[in-house]
């Protein structure tokens, strides 16, 4: 499928997905939503493709919703829209069973600070920010970006953050832990691509497990999170990279995983 608002690219077992709307800062569209939907059902499918990497083409990450839609629809068709396309995509994100990196560059507005929160990882510089622009014109988050920054950061700094209406920076990012690793700007995609490349030479089917254990115990108790890491670790007990992870320890050599 051609999508030029998305672009997909494949590098040593990487995908790299890039935001590909700079006139608008990345603002979220038709377009774009189709184009995240494609690539993450790609790279859902394809073996070969191990970690992900998420970043913006220009000088912004996401910018948002694009208003130039959003502000013809009503409230009610506003409603629907936001549950009929946010929510698939973020169930991307959180269902996807590899590990994806967002590189931040700039500033991630609105629902693409949602979208920035969904990824596992990220990789900012000072000069990136996460803004959650909704109160500044009168609306509440959306795109599950209340449920994401709430579990970063906790009830009132979340609420803090959200209602303040100003850019959180890369260092204060750094900081609250909403960021992995403070870069320098025009380090951030080369860092995210490295770490990207080395998780991809990890036990990829290990890395799944282990994000679902972490997104299932966000809203479970200890005593469910036990069961539901025994049900998932069934799936580790049969891969090659368990076979190879044992013999490379009794060996005592480095363990070549192969994702499988």
């Amino acid at each position: 499928m051609e999508n030029k608002a998305v672009i997909l690219e494949i590098v040593e077992c990487t995908a790299i997905i890039t935001f590909n709307r700079p006139e608008r800062y990345n603002a979220v569209n038709h377009d774009l939503i189709e184009g995240i939907n494609y690539v993450f059902s790609v790279i859902k499918n394809d073996d070969n493709i191990r970690a992900v990497v998420l970043t913006g083409n220009g000088k912004g990450f996401c910018a948002g919703a694009d208003l130039t839609t959003m502000g013809t629809l009503s409230a009610e068709d506003s409603r629907d829209y936001i549950i009929d396309n946010y929510k698939p995509i973020l169930n991307n994100f959180l269902k996807l069973r590899k590990p994806i990196i967002g590189a931040i560059n700039g500033t991630a507005a609105g629902v693409g600070a949602a979208f920035a929160l969904a990824c596992d990882f990220r990789v900012m510089s000072k000069e990136s920010a996460l803004l959650y622009a909704f109160i500044n014109i009168g609306l509440g988050p959306d795109g599950g970006a209340s449920w994401l920054l709430s579990r970063q950061v906790g009830y009132s700094k979340a609420l803090e953050i959200a209602t303040g209406g100003k850019r959180v920076m890369g260092e204060e990012c750094f900081k609250l832990g909403l960021t992995n690793k403070l870069v320098e700007s025009d380090e951030i995609l080369s860092v995210a691509k490295n770490w990207a490349i080395d998780l991809s030479k990890k036990p990829t089917i290990g890395i799944g497990i282990t994000k679902q254990d972490m997104i299932f115990s966000l809203n479970n108790d200890l005593l469910d999170t036990i069961e539901y890491e025994a049900k998932e670790q069934v799936a580790a007990f049969h891969s090659e990279d368990l076979k190879e992870g044992v013999s490379a320890f009794l060996e005592k050599r480095k363990a070549n995983f192969k994702g499988k």
